[in-house]
């Protein structure tokens, strides 16, 4: 074992034999590969799989997880025990969601499959001293189901962008509760520099979860120059999104309870309540925000091709006439289901609430809206804003 140990370990920080590796197109030519590479002879395929298993499940030495710098991508991290999972890269997101990416990482890649790196946190900051200190390109902040995923996935079109869009490895280190504040950006800069220096020659976007508002000045310190954008919607459109699909912040998740009070409140009350309250938090959070200088406020109704455009500049995103022909075949389709083109449902979500809810929504939420609108820039022309619209509902 201890010899497959160490050829395990090799093969994590070889880029020759990852390249090998790679080349494999299942599962069965690659357990044949790694007998070659490891002039492994003796167990069957389901013996070698069982101890390729127990490696798996071992923590990477500190020395050995700095080798993979630069080749593998940090993955996902769970709280629980402070451990981060590790896969290889399959070309650059282009999908709504980055979790949604990382399962294409997995299934176009039978190496993945089998070989699946795990480290503590300990060893996070020397592996990012292998690789240069990152520079964002822009940040997008939203209160959910406002038009985020519209945007990112636009930006995802531009063949000079490389978009994170709600990383699952990101926001778990900003949830974790036994994490300090220095701790969690520290743990952040080393896992977005070890995720951009996989793409080269691309400018990293990272679009943060709903909830992640609530290290915004977290995030804003360790990146003072990076641009961002904060999104905004009506929060009737938007509570009642959450009523026929709730996210995990607007489902009373008890992993959000030590972000922010709100994610503990109102259990007494109704899940409007809560949702109301919670909703209530998000909005305030980008309030204060949106008055911070290279903040721009976009209400959902202005999003349309041009808005798009103006991100990209101000991210500093090339966008050529392709990526403007690629931007607008991506508005014409489902925001979270690209497959699918989109179906305006604006007047469903205006008569989910009876008048005593929406009157409950207005009293609690309406000033702050007013605010946030506010804050944004010149509506877009109505006639051009309402034909371009139609494809960033349910984002």
């Amino acid at each position: 074992m201890r010899e497959l140990r160490d050829a395990y370990y090799k093969l994590l920080c070889s880029p020759a034999q990852l390249d090998l590796c790679r080349q494999a197109h299942s599962v069965a030519d690659l357990l044949a590969a790694l007998r070659r590479l490891w002039g492994v002879e003796g167990p069957g395929d389901a013996d070698l799989m069982h101890a390729l298993g127990t490696l798996n499940q071992e923590d990477v030495p500190p020395e050995v997880a700095a080798g993979m710098a630069g080749r593998w991508l940090p993955r996902s991290y769970h709280v629980r025990t402070q451990r981060l999972a590790w896969c290889l890269p399959d070309g650059a997101p282009t999908e709504p969601f980055h979790d949604e990416y990382l399962s294409r990482c997995w299934q176009s890649t039978p190496l993945n499959q089998l070989i699946t790196p795990r480290t503590s946190l300990k060893p996070l900051a020397a592996c990012a001293q292998r690789v240069p200190r990152a520079q964002p390109a822009g940040f997008i902040f939203h209160l959910s189901r406002c038009g985020s995923t519209l945007l990112s996935g636009c930006l995802s079109e531009l063949d000079g962008a490389a978009v994170f869009s709600e990383s699952p490895v990101l926001t778990e280190i900003l949830v974790d509760p036994a994490l300090s504040p220095q701790e969690k950006r520290a743990h952040v800069q080393c896992l977005l520099d070890l995720k951009t220096i996989l793409f080269p020659g691309r400018r990293v976007v990272v679009k943060w979860n709903a909830w992640d508002i609530f290290h915004a000045q977290l995030l804003r310190g360790a990146y003072p120059n990076v641009p961002a954008v904060a999104l905004v919607r009506d929060p009737v459109e938007i509570l009642a999104s959450h009523q026929a699909q709730a996210g995990r912040h607007m489902s009373g998740d008890p992993s959000l309870a030590a972000v922010a009070p709100v994610f503990g409140e109102g259990a007494g009350g109704s899940v409007l309540e809560h949702r109301i309250g919670v909703l209530q938090g998000l909005m305030q959070g980008l309030h204060d925000l949106a008055a911070e200088p290279g903040v721009a406020c976009i209400d959902y109704r202005q999003l349309d091709g041009g808005t798009v455009r103006q991100v990209a500049a101000m991210f500093g995103l090339r966008c050529d006439l392709e990526g403007q022909r690629r931007i607008a075949q991506r508005m014409q389709s489902n925001a979270k289901l690209p497959g699918i083109r989109f179906e305006p449902d604006g007047a469903r979500k205006a008569a989910v609430f009876d008048a005593a809810q929406s009157t409950a929504i207005a009293r609690r939420l309406s000033s702050l809206h007013r605010a946030l609108l506010a804050a944004t820039g010149p509506a877009a022309p109505a006639a051009h804003a309402e034909s371009e619209r139609e494809v960033a509902d349910v984002r």
